[in-house]
Formats: structure tokens, sequence, C-alpha cells
């Protein structure tokens, strides 16, 4: 097998596959392991901040058989620069997991890999690698490195990801949901029927996203704006990524934008991702007008009508412990983060401030100024023990 580390943002459109491969041949594959979902956010963080591709790619006989996403910001702690390794899409995606083939052992493709990047630890002096799935084989696969205690790594369990298991037998699923809130939605349901026509409808077409969309962000600033703080979307650039993405995933045939029309006008959104087994709901946005009908919880409620009769599987809250989750039966699954050190001096200044509180980071300060190195000058030219 052969490790190359890739250092532009180019090479994923070469050695990428196709959705349908990758959702048949490789590990744990979700919506956030898609090429246009990582191009997106690419083109989206790399405008806003610095940053800088660094992809790892395993292959064997010229065939690629794994890919690590990943890309390395900068933090600046006084005066001194960290290099941080962070898988491609943090903190706007969930599941963030290498691609690996089937076809080999996961735990012999990481070890593969994660000696490249521990050979080429000048690159980098901190890892931080969030929102893996408790029990993945990535989660397996570092939390045996930590027993070993071979790496400086830690380990912390993070977001709650709720989920709830769907059937097509709906009297199985609705006895999952809160009693009151079930029967909130049908009381509500029948007011507004009474009083005019109430349709629930998916986006299939291209030219469908922009109305739908411009009115999730026309809701979602509406709300925000009425609770005294200020939704993302005000921003041009934030509209622009969330509509790019929403068309991208369409065409993957990955989106799942869903909405309510009353009277002919559409009063609720909910802007959705599916793998053809799972839906994962992202961001849900009404209308302010609308909201003593729970039209919220009335568009949800649709959905699960909608994906029970398609035979969906999971219907996926994403990570969150919001209240309302709980009310519609979800079970809890929960996220786990890692961070992993190299044995560079470098690093372990970064880890020994990371892990102080204020005092203590300001006396480590001046430690760091009587030993001359805090000006970041000094070559990293020791291991540590």
């Amino acid at each position: 097998m052969d490790v190359i580390i890739h250092k532009n943002i180019e090479i994923l459109n070469r050695i990428f596959p196709n959705w349908e491969q990758l959702k048949e041949s490789f590990y744990d594959i979700t919506i956030f392991q898609d090429k246009s979902w990582l191009n997106c956010w690419w083109e989206y963080q790399s405008n806003k901040t610095n940053i800088s591709p660094y992809i790892v790619e395993i292959r064997v006989n010229n065939k690629m058989i794994g890919i690590i996403p990943l890309y390395i910001s900068w933090i600046q702690i006084a005066k001194i620069k960290f290099r941080i390794l962070k898988p491609i899409g943090s903190n706007l995606s969930d599941y963030l997991i290498p691609i690996l083939s089937k076809d080999y052992s996961p735990d012999s493709l990481l070890n593969i890999a994660l000696k490249k990047i521990y050979d080429d630890r000048s690159s980098w002096d901190f890892v931080d690698w969030g929102d893996i799935p408790e029990n993945s084989f990535l989660d397996s696969f570092f939390y045996n490195k930590l027993m070993e205690k071979k790496l400086l790594i830690s380990r912390e369990k993070t977001d709650v990801c709720p989920y709830l298991n769907l059937s097509n037998n709906i009297e199985i699923v609705n006895s999952k949901l809160s009693k009151s809130l079930l029967k909130e939605i049908i009381k509500k349901e029948k007011k507004m029927k009474r009083n005019g026509t109430l349709i629930y409808s998916k986006v299939t077409s291209i030219e469908e996203i922009e109305p739908v969309m411009n009115k999730f962000f026309e809701f979602h600033c509406e709300r925000y704006e009425n609770m005294k703080t200020s939704s993302r979307f005000r921003f041009k650039e934030e509209r622009e990524y969330t509509m790019k993405v929403a068309k991208s995933l369409l065409k993957s045939n990955l989106l799942h934008l869903s909405y309510l029309i009353y009277e002919g006008e559409i009063i609720s959104v909910e802007y959705a991702m599916t793998d053809g087994n799972n839906i994962y709901l992202y961001l849900t946005a009404f209308d302010q007008n609308f909201s003593k009908y729970s039209v919220g919880n009335l568009l949800l409620y649709k959905l699960i009508l909608d994906a029970c009769k398609n035979n969906y599987e999971v219907l996926d809250f994403t990570r969150g412990d919001e209240d309302y989750k709980s009310l519609w039966g979800t079970s809890d699954k929960f996220n786990i983060r890692y961070q992993l050190f190299n044995r560079t001096i470098k690093s372990y200044l970064f880890k020994k401030m990371y892990n102080l509180d204020f005092s203590q980071f300001m006396m480590f300060r001046i430690y760091l100024k009587l030993k001359g190195i805090f000006n970041g000058n000094r070559k990293e030219v020791q291991t540590l023990s």
C-alpha cells in the first residue's frame, strides 16, 4: 500500500468516487462524505479564512482504497502560531469519518495512514477531530490507540445525536411520540384545514429550490430578529453557500427539501438531506404569523408520515440536545472528539496551553518567556520522551 499526502484541493475531484460507488463500496458513509458537500464546504470556508488542504490518499496497485480529507488551519496564542489538522466539513457537518474501502480492514488502512501523517509531523502541531460517531470504526481505532498509550491522545464524548427509527406501520411510530405532542398536531391541523387548504410538498427540480430557499431565509431571519438576535442568513455569502449546497445535493439525489403550503403560500420549510435510507434534519424555519399552529411540528410530522410511506429507516435529528427532540420518541447516540498531539516541543506546548485556564496560561506564558521560546523562533529539534 502507498499513502500520498496531497496539499491541493483539486485532487478531490480526481480521486473521489461518485455517490453510488461511495455508498456501496466504502464503510459507514453518510451524505457528509459526499463530494459535492465537501467541495461546497471547502469553497465557503476557504473564502472566509486561511486554510490549507491536507488530503491523505491510500492506494494499492494504483487504485484508490482510502481518502482522509483533512485541512490545516492556524491559531495564534500570544505570538506563537499553531497548525491544527481537522477533517474537511468541521462545524457545518456531522459524522466525520475517513472514506475507506470495504475490501480492506479499517485498522490496517488507518494504521498506515496515521504513520504517514506522523512522519509528516513537521506540517502540523495538533489534530482536532470531532463529530466521530460513537462506536464507529474510527472511534474504535482511536480508542485502542488511547488504551495502548503509544500516542499523545485524548477522547471526550461531545454532542448527543438523537434519532428516530421509522416503520412502514405508522402506528408503531406514533406510539413513540409524546401523546400531548401528537394530540396537539392533529388538533391544529384540523383547525387549519377548516379555514383553508394545507399541502405538504417536496422539492423535486432545480427550479423549485430558489423560491423555497428564499422563503426559508426570510423566515429564519424574521425568527431571530424577534428573538433580539441575528440569523446568519442575513449575510449574502451565507445564503449563497446554503443555496449552492442545496442545488449540489439535488444533483446527487441527496436533497430532502420539504415545505408546507397554506392557501397557496409557503409557511414552513424543512431543509434536510437523505441517502435513500436515512433522512438527516439540518435546518427548519417557518412563518411567525402561523406560530400558534405549530407549523414547524406539523411539517415535521408530515415529513415522518411521508418517510414511513416511502420505507425510510431512520430520521436523524443530527447533533444537539434540544428538549423538543425527545418529544418525537428519539433514541440517543453520541459523537466523540479526539485530540492527537505529536512529540515535538511545539505540540507539547500547545497541549499544555490548551488545558490551562486563564490564570494558569498567564503563568505559563511567563515561563516560556524566561526560557526564550515564547517568540516562536526556537527550532523544533527535540522530541518528547
